[in-house]
Formats: C-alpha cells, sequence, structure tokens
C-alpha cells in the first residue's frame, strides 16, 4: 500500500501505510522472530566462543562430527534472521524518507521507492 501511494505522489497515505507496523525495532523484529526458528544452542555456543571453535577448527571431540558441519536447520535460521534485518532495515528508512519528503514538501520519490522496494525484495524472500 505504501508503495502504491508513493507510486502516485500521496505521501501521506504512504506514511500512514508506514504507520501500520510497530516503529521499534525490537517490537517489529519479535513480529518476524514469532514465525523464525529460535537460536539454538550450538549457534550461540559458536557465537560466544568464536576463537575456540576457530582455533580447534570446530572439533568437538573424538568420533564426533565438528562443531561447524552444516546444519540446514542453523541455516534456515541465519537466513530468517538475516532478512528480517533487511526489512527493518529498508522499513525504517522508508519510514525517515517519507517524513523528510512531508517536512519538505518534496514529490521526488525515486529513493523512497527504492527503499520500499528493498523492504519487498527482503520480505519475499523470507523464508
Amino acid at each position: 500500500a505504501a508503495a502504491a501511494a508513493a507510486k502516485a505522489g500521496r505521501l501521506a497515505d504512504a506514511s500512514a501505510a508506514l504507520s501500520r507496523a510497530p516503529t521499534g525495532e525490537k517490537a517489529f523484529k519479535r513480529l518476524f522472530d514469532e514465525y523464525s526458528l529460535d537460536v539454538s544452542y550450538k549457534q550461540r555456543y559458536k557465537d560466544s566462543n568464536a576463537f575456540l571453535v576457530y582455533y580447534t577448527q570446530g572439533f568437538d571431540g573424538a568420533n564426533r562430527p565438528g562443531i561447524e558441519a552444516t546444519d540446514p536447520l542453523e541455516e534456515l535460521q541465519t537466513k530468517q534472521f538475516g532478512f528480517r534485518n533487511d526489512v527493518w532495515a529498508a522499513f525504517d528508512d522508508s519510514r525517515a524518507e517519507v517524513q523528510f519528503l512531508v517536512s519538505e514538501g518534496s514529490g521526488d520519490t525515486k529513493d523512497l521507492l527504492s527503499m520500499l522496494a528493498r523492504a519487498d525484495a527482503a520480505l519475499s524472500a523470507y523464508p
């Protein structure tokens, strides 16, 4: 709705459409987190012990696969959080841009449309 309004030059409508979503980063991301996989214990361990994991080359004990072995669920969770962050960045930029355009009385929506397209692309790619 925001993109259609911006294309038509209706900045007030675009601003209203963008204001329907939570304005804070944590609240916005929490919406995505409800539909995302949780961060696993293994991922938290790897993140907090990156130095150790790197220098042991992921050794996790004799006759066990390395801790850095590919895990499809871990890859899915990483993609979900990455796209969630991309949507937030583009959405927040769009909100700031529409506020700027309204305050300046400018009708140049090229940048706004680009930001909304980035948000839409990230949202469409969200697994």
